[in-house]
């Protein structure tokens, strides 16, 4: 049913708004694998290295920053007869599915030079089609709180892929190749189920610019003179900074300094069955104390959690799930409040003209985004390697010392940034 409030009209069922959100499943799925999975079976198992793997995908998501603006724009500018973000989803399905096959599923003796080209392969392809379709859900409804609603079932079924990548191997009882090449074949399978269905019973109304069509410089031009857009990229890019070090450490950590490694797989479950368990509170807050404010709590609980991590040492893991469940929960505030707030944005920012605008705003968020995750290869990986730790064995307390400062301590310290950030922001851009 459709429900009205005094910012606008609801656009979809809510069976609808699954279906749009149901995609997210097979695309979290292979954001679990590129950060948890993928550099170490290239770095370990096939003998190329953490600090070659983490310079090759780091650069491979450097490139992203021009692509994603570029194909954002141009996204914004199509114009067909399926609106302009479907055509971008079609076109680029097949060839983003075949990079996943090539990328995830490495054959025997593969080296360097075939993780550079299948890893920009699958960058590539999977900005063509996920920057369209993500930016259905900035224009898709006039109404404030159906905009969250939206990012909420998107965020919900990012965490059903994300257990589901992470649950495979453990129910199949398959590890290694065999683990990516199930998660492979899911992922491919969910993805033309999805987009089928999307497709056929989910009705996206496009408006239709009126104003020539302006390129990308001018574009990012006219999304950088929003103060409220400005002071979101910053936040949020410092966000994922401090998300992207513990995500990628937390195999090790476990390993390494739990010393626990049947933990791992309860460890990462935890953490991402936390971030849809606690969706319901984000999205309640919000509509009482506002966006900004929402996400203002979450970083705070998120750095209270982190606090503890310097103190915990071999055998503490109790007081590691708990803080597993803090951090799920506070990822899943920064993955529905930035997007819902950046909706915000670009319904009023389109409101005062007639310049379709959402590609560009939302590819300029997914190109810090990626940035921000290259910090730990790019960072953490080499550091790592010049202290000498070695993934195989275990490592002296010294050296373990470095881990747990990139886990939590630099995390800790690039959240207060964010918090110091939107705390000066005020109200005014975000929670009206």
């Amino acid at each position: 049913m459709k429900t009205e409030d005094d910012h606008g009209e609801r656009s979809l069922s809510l069976v609808q708004g699954a279906l749009y959100g149901a995609i997210t499943m097979p695309i979290a799925m292979g954001g679990l694998v590129l950060v948890l999975f993928l550099p170490t079976h290239y770095a370990v198992e096939l003998g190329i290295g953490l600090s070659a793997v983490g310079l090759v995908i780091g650069l491979g998501r450097i490139v992203d920053v021009v692509t994603d603006p570029l194909i954002g724009r141009w996204s914004d500018n199509t114009r067909s007869r399926f609106g302009p973000r479907r055509s971008w989803m079609l076109i680029s399905l097949l060839p983003y599915l075949l990079a996943v096959w090539f990328f995830f599923l490495p054959p025997e003796g593969a080296g360097l030079l075939y993780l550079v080209f299948a890893s920009s392969a699958y960058f590539l392809f999977f900005t063509a089609f996920d920057v369209p379709y993500s930016s259905i859900g900035l224009e898709v409804s006039p109404n404030r709180h159906e905009r969250t609603d939206i990012a909420s079932l998107r965020a919900l079924f990012q965490v059903i892929g994300a257990l589901l990548a992470a649950v495979l191997p453990v129910a199949l009882k398959v590890s290694g190749f065999d683990a990516l090449s199930a998660i492979a074949i899911t992922m491919i399978g969910l993805a033309l189920i999805t987009v089928g269905l999307f497709w056929f019973f989910v009705p996206v109304h496009h408006r239709v610019a009126s104003v020539p069509r302006v390129g990308i410089l001018e574009a990012l031009k006219l999304a950088f003179r929003e103060p409220g857009y400005r002071t979101l990229i910053v936040v949020f890019m410092v966000i994922q900074i401090s998300n992207a070090f513990p995500a990628a450490l937390t195999v090790l950590f476990v390993t390494q300094v739990i010393q626990t490694p049947a933990l791992i797989n309860p460890a990462l479950l935890l953490l991402i069955a936390s971030s849809a368990l606690f969706l319901p509170l984000w999205i309640v807050l919000s509509r009482y104390i506002g966006k900004r404010r929402t996400w203002m709590v979450s970083i705070v609980i998120c750095c209270a959690a982190l606090a503890v991590v310097p103190t915990l040492g071999a055998g503490n893991t109790t007081a590691f799930l708990i803080v597993c469940a803090c951090l799920g929960a506070a990822f899943g505030c920064d993955t529905i409040m930035p997007t819902s707030m950046l909706a915000d944005i670009v319904y009023r920012t389109e409101q005062r003209g007639n310049e379709r605008l959402g590609g560009t705003f939302l590819a300029a968020k997914n190109s810090v985004s990626k940035l921000a995750f290259v910090a730990p290869l790019l960072v953490a990986f080499p550091i790592l390697d010049l202290v000498g730790f070695d993934v195989g064995k275990r490592n002296d307390q010294s050296i373990l010392v470095w881990l747990s400062v990139f886990f939590a301590v630099v995390p800790i310290a690039f959240r207060l940034i964010a918090l110091f950030v939107l705390q000066r922001a005020g109200r005014a851009s975000y929670d009206s």
